[in-house]
């Protein structure tokens, strides 16, 4: 399954959501921001939920499903957490899943390191999915490591396509942070 949003119809995937109780129609890749930003905020289950609506896309790749198995982790239901990395990385090989269930599992239980190393390992062998970069970043800025957090997420806008979700969640954090730092 490509992340690259090459299925992609030519008019936005629109994706109607409450926020506060109020409806709002928001693109796909305004939504996927908002649950990297609600990960952010700590409002995991939130994010989780998002991410899992987001999955009703199926043209939009795996990145959904990749994003709510990280949530799935960081709320210790591990077995969840395999489920939708299983079916978006369906037809690779096997081991990405596992690979990347593991490396979830390793840092939400405290194994934070092997869960950096793992990671770093998998966002050089798989360029065809930004959104592990834009995880990567994540954890990394969480580790207080910013410069590299930052090169992670320049990756990702890199490696989507232009005007992609992960890279728009990408470039906002960069916007957020590089400001920290200056």
């Amino acid at each position: 399954m490509p992340e690259r949003d090459e299925l992609a119809p030519a008019a936005p995937s629109i994706v109607e959501i409450a926020i506060d109780g109020k409806p709002h129609q928001l693109r796909f890749d305004q939504a996927f921001a908002l649950g990297c930003d609600l990960l952010e905020k700590g409002l995991t289950r939130e994010a989780g939920k998002l991410f899992e609506r987001l999955e009703e896309f199926p043209n939009r790749g795996p990145r959904a499903f990749i994003m709510q198995a990280f949530c799935e982790a960081a709320t210790m239901n591990f077995e969840k957490c395999s489920r939708p990395l299983k079916k978006a990385l369906d037809g690779k090989d096997p081991s990405v899943a596992e690979a990347l269930h593991a490396a979830f599992v390793s840092y939400h239980v405290g194994i934070r390191q092997d869960a950096l190393v793992s990671m770093t390992k998998l966002v050089n062998a798989h360029t065809e999915l930004p959104t592990l970069c834009l995880i990567l970043g994540n954890m990394l800025r969480k580790e207080g490591n910013l410069p590299l957090a930052e090169r992670c997420w320049s990756m990702a806008v890199k490696r989507d396509r232009t005007g992609g979700a992960v890279a728009a969640a990408a470039m906002r954090r960069l916007k957020r942070y590089s400001k920290r730092s200056d």
